[in-house]
């Protein structure tokens, strides 16, 4: 079910403001040649879409979401009947600027690494509107802004997909890897899995997903790195490191910092 909230004087001066929300939304196919005027997060809770965005194709299964910006054109459908969406629409004067800050300022797809955050919220958004309706924009303002501080580190960039062998196999892989980033991957391991040589399986996953194996792997272990830095303070970096598959805390430090652009002492504290 979709949530329309109506523009008003005050809607219109706050820095975040609730434009739509959307709960358990059976979604049918979309196609908007030239975007809508505000931003949109979406999330699968079940099932499996497709979404279109900027002459790429991407699959949207459970824990995945995708990110519109204003006038971005994009597309989506169901490829499965049961595809079920969360749906968060959001506008305002920093909005923009927000998002770059949070480095989520460009429309695509996304993992999320805490599956219940975006529930959470949404549930939190629906409690205030039955509870008040539309009446009260500053109270939905700041559950906006909340969504969008919290979701910001736990969210990885999701890669474009293939063909449909091709997307089988990164489906095996990308599954196996999500549940196992915590442990020691090696390629032998995972060619062991779907039967095929080392080096044929790297050729397919690099085509398909435009990285290597190790490289995605590192994208699975930094997001959820992120996510583990600001929800457990009390934890040493060291500590989270070894959470996340790295036993080397310098190699921990040095690949976080490359991914993220600062180390990850200063990310914990920036948040």
């Amino acid at each position: 079910m979709i949530y329309p909230f109506h523009s008003t004087d005050l809607t219109e001066s706050l820095p975040v403001g609730l434009r739509l929300f959307g709960v358990s939304h059976l979604q049918p196919p979309v196609k908007r040649p030239d975007g809508v005027p505000y931003f949109q997060w979406f999330y699968c809770i079940k099932g499996q879409g497709e979404l279109i965005l900027n002459r790429q194709r991407f699959l949207i299964r459970p824990e995945q979401g995708f990110l519109i910006c204003p006038n971005d054109p994009h597309s989506y459908q169901a490829v499965t009947a049961d595809w079920t969406l969360h749906i968060f629409g959001f506008d305002g004067s920093l909005c923009g600027e927000l998002l770059k800050t949070l480095q989520m300022h460009a429309s695509g797809a996304y993992r999320f690494t805490d599956e219940d955050l975006f529930v959470h919220h949404i549930e939190t958004l629906a409690s205030l509107y039955h509870t008040h309706g539309c009446r009260n924009a500053v109270d939905f303002s700041k559950e906006c802004y909340s969504f969008l501080l919290d979701i910001s580190h736990s969210i990885t960039r999701s890669r474009a997909a293939g063909n449909a062998v091709g997307n089988e196999l990164t489906a095996t892989l990308t599954s196996y890897l999500e549940r196992h980033f915590a442990s020691p991957v090696t390629l032998e391991e995972l060619a062991r899995i779907v039967n095929l040589s080392p080096d044929y399986l790297c050729a397919q996953f690099t085509q398909e997903m435009g990285l290597t194996i190790m490289q995605y792997l590192t994208e699975i272990r930094i997001g959820h790195a992120r996510h583990l830095l600001t929800l457990h303070p009390e934890k040493k970096v060291l500590e989270i490191g070894k959470m996340c598959g790295f036993e080397s805390p310098s190699y921990f430090g040095k690949i976080f910092k490359k991914e993220v652009g600062m180390t990850p002492e200063r990310y914990r504290k920036n948040r």
